[in-house]
């Protein structure tokens, strides 16, 4: 419908080091490199917003980051768009969060960096961590895909950190994204929001039934009708349809305003002043308001607080350990410290480099 608004497999500006050209297309090629990368393995024992409580069914950031996947490239298929590479900036766009969520970057704001960022450090992870390859450093993924990366949020304006690669690769901050890009940055706020209700609702700190007082925010779903439903089945109803409502209210706005004589090509998409991917202000109006209920009844609550407080133990214990004592890092990480400043980026890195379980296991050993 819109291919001709993509990024075109043909014309990607390709990557910092060549490489020698496959079976696959070059955003297929991305989308492998992250599955098998490091960072993606450890993405199943983070925190999406349970600590310690793990269960069988609460999401991690392992699923979380499946399930954006998932709508991106759902959505971007409507539009004839470029599936792989929405897909691939999806898989890759948390890679850099530390442990226990949220939690963990704030800790890592307040006790090392105050400019931190996970998104930042997603771009690091791919583009300097990452050690499979021999000849370079990171997973050498297209300049699409990290494009994409980096403005998950849209264009950057005033930023701290440093994004080129080289005087030839380089990243204009001031332009939009890809539509591709766009829609996985969509696609996170559709995924978090239907299954942290589907996870507040399973641990019973979030009530269905004042949920369904809320006919403002929710007045797209038939509560009368869950009511006739088995409990676990309505919990998927209620989750199933915000997914649903959220995806067709998007691909409804973003084709109208898609439906412009001036949009001819890529060009025209990344110069827009802002996203053409949207919801309609109405629904938009809606997510700022059902992320204030998330906040304040789910994950502000007493069970998820408890958690925190012994998440936010276990990092400052960490931290205050590898200020003073780096012998824990393995040898290659030691040898890169050669200052204060440098110190911190590499406990920064080894810290978002931890698990859940292994920053518990730090803790457990050391303490």
């Amino acid at each position: 419908m819109f291919h001709n608004l993509s990024a075109l497999n043909e014309n990607s500006k390709g990557r910092l080091f060549p490489i020698d050209v496959d079976h696959r297309l070059p955003y297929e090629r991305d989308r492998d490199r992250i599955y098998h990368s490091t960072a993606f393995r450890k993405l199943k024992d983070k925190t999406q917003v349970f600590m310690f409580e793990k269960g069988d069914y609460y999401r991690n950031r392992l699923t979380h980051t499946l399930e954006v996947s998932q709508i991106a490239r759902s959505v971007s298929r409507r539009f004839s768009l470029n599936e792989d590479l929405a897909e691939c900036i999806a898989l890759c766009h948390d890679l850099g969060h530390s442990p226990f969520g949220h939690v963990g970057e704030e800790i890592i704001c307040q006790e090392i960096d105050q400019n931190f960022n996970h998104n930042y450090q997603s771009y690091r992870q791919v583009t300097l961590l990452e050690k499979k390859y021999i000849s370079y450093e990171g997973l050498n993924l297209t300049w699409e895909t990290l494009d994409g990366l980096i403005k998950h949020n849209g264009k950057i304006i005033d930023t701290y950190f440093q994004y080129d690669l080289s005087d030839l690769f380089t990243f204009d901050l001031n332009k939009n994204p890809s539509l591709e890009a766009q829609i996985a940055s969509l696609s996170d706020d559709i995924a978090y929001i239907a299954h942290d209700f589907d996870d507040g609702i399973r641990s019973e700190i979030l009530d269905i039934k004042k949920i369904s007082k809320l006919n403002d925010l929710f007045n797209f779903i038939d509560f009368e009708y869950m009511q006739s439903l088995d409990k676990k089945v309505a919990r998927n109803y209620f989750t199933r349809s915000i997914i649903n409502f959220f995806v067709k209210d998007l691909i409804a706005q973003t084709e109208a305003n898609l439906q412009n004589d001036n949009l001819h090509s890529y060009q025209d998409i990344i110069n827009q002043e802002n996203f053409l991917i949207s919801f309609t202000s109405t629904t938009q109006n809606k997510i700022i308001l059902i992320k204030e209920y998330l906040y304040e009844y789910f994950y502000t609550s007493e069970f998820v607080y408890q958690s925190r407080t012994k998440a936010e133990q276990i990092l400052l214990f960490i931290i205050k350990f590898l200020e003073k004592d780096q012998s824990p890092l393995p040898m290659n990480w030691r040898s890169k410290i050669q200052d204060e400043e440098s110190k911190k980026q590499i406990i920064v890195d080894y810290i978002c480099g931890m698990t859940d379980q292994y920053a518990i296991n730090f803790y457990n050993h050391y303490a």
